[in-house]
């Protein structure tokens, strides 16, 4: 039996700090690099839920709103906004300075040992805010799902 598990649980945050590395020419990071970062704290987070391995399936409405530079800290946080069976949607974002950088909505699918689709508790929203994410995760989702042949 499925036990309900709430959206603040999931809530996880990191910060980092851009070095050469992840910057392209004009010294602001790779979107690329913003897109592996935000993959592995939604992870953090899917897994946080599922209590259990999860694999990457899709990352949905990726956008990016401006640059960061070498040694400049941007702020990760990324939390499940909801579940399918076996399939967790978490929206991860990412800013600098309290203004936003990038954000995406990653699907992730957790599974056994065996590398099967395995079950995961369902997803309760206590607040505002929480609902709001919720419903825009949905129709997301729906409109998703419906594209799909």
């Amino acid at each position: 039996m499925r036990m309900d598990k709430r959206i603040g649980d999931s809530l996880t945050r990191t910060s980092y700090h851009i070095r050469t590395q992840d910057t392209n020419q004009y010294s602001s990071i790779h979107g690329g690099r913003l897109l592996t970062l935000a993959d592995e704290i939604g992870f953090l987070a899917a897994h946080r839920h599922a209590g259990g391995r999860c694999l990457t399936v899709g990352v949905h409405q990726a956008r990016f709103y401006r640059g960061a530079e070498t040694g400049m800290q941007i702020d990760i946080e990324a939390q499940v906004a909801l579940t399918g069976r076996t399939s967790l949607w978490v929206p991860v974002r990412m800013a600098l300075a309290g203004e936003d950088i990038m954000d995406a909505v990653y699907v992730y699918v957790a599974i056994d040992a065996r590398g099967a689709p395995s079950p995961v508790p369902a997803i309760v929203a206590d607040t505002q805010e929480e609902l709001a994410l919720q419903a825009r995760t949905q129709t997301m989702r729906t409109a998703f799902l419906g594209a799909r042949p």
